[in-house]
């Protein structure tokens, strides 16, 4: 989903609404116009704009409950890398191979998940860095563990290993859109209802019509953030890549 394009198609939806709705104030014969008739629009109004509201509040939650959890799993992903990678090291020599793929793995991750660094596309679920994983973890098990010392870091490493090929599968789950275009649509017609309705309840006049201008803007503005979060790996609003930077900073040590 674009933001720019939603964010463009909420202003002007609104803002053509609110100029619908002074036109009708101006334009409707007399007896539509009664106070009767506008205290009427103005109870349906009210019981749309709690609805709209309710529900624009519980998807910026969900959204931002979203991203702080997918930040929270790339944190933990970086750190099982590091400690899997101390945990490699302690193991000796022979785990040298595994810990090479494991740094080459995180280097391609980072380009994958973090592509506006190096003005290239999102690639969460490319086969390439899948593979450079799965290689590591044949190499972890294929480590000879000839005492209990390195049959305890073996096991260690492999529990370890598991637990980063979940949280990435996880991630690339998460990178998707979780909006429902249907439930966007009917949320945009809502707030288009209510700015007509306040059209129509409105004098006409500069000031009202700047009004509802920054209205608008105020809207869409809200949308494409929350459309901008739910995409946390790619657009204007992403995860920081530092955890991940950290990670293969301790690996090239």
């Amino acid at each position: 989903m674009d933001s720019y394009l939603l964010a463009s198609v909420v202003f002007t939806c609104v803002f053509a609404g609110s100029m619908l709705g002074l036109w009708l104030n101006a334009w409707l014969p007399e007896n539509h116009r009664s106070a009767a008739s506008h205290d009427a629009i103005k109870l349906g109004t009210g019981m749309i704009s709690i609805l709209a509201s309710l529900v624009l509040g519980l998807l910026t939650a969900s959204i931002k409950n979203s991203f702080d959890a997918t930040d929270g799993q790339i944190r933990t992903f970086a750190a099982n890398l590091i400690l899997l990678d101390q945990t490699l090291r302690d193991s000796g020599p022979d785990a040298g191979n595994a810990r090479k793929l494991l740094h080459d793995y995180t280097a391609r991750a980072i380009e994958d998940q973090w592509p506006q660094e190096t003005g290239q596309r999102v690639r969460m679920e490319d086969s390439d860095s899948w593979q450079l994983l799965h290689d590591a973890r044949l190499a972890i098990v294929e480590l000879p563990a000839t005492d209990p010392y390195h049959q305890a870091l073996r096991g260690s490493a492999l529990v370890l290993m598991d637990g980063i090929l979940e949280t990435r599968w996880l991630l690339i789950e998460r990178a998707e859109s979780s909006i429902q275009p249907v439930f966007l649509v009917i949320l945009i017609a809502w707030i288009v209802l209510i700015f007509v309705s306040f059209g129509y309840n409105a004098p006409r006049n500069a000031t009202v019509v700047s009004a509802f201008f920054i209205c608008s803007i105020a809207l869409a503005a809200c949308l494409f953030i929350i459309t901008e979060m739910d995409t946390p790996f790619d657009g204007l609003i992403v995860i920081s890549s530092h955890a991940m930077r950290d990670a293969l900073s301790h690996m090239s040590q």
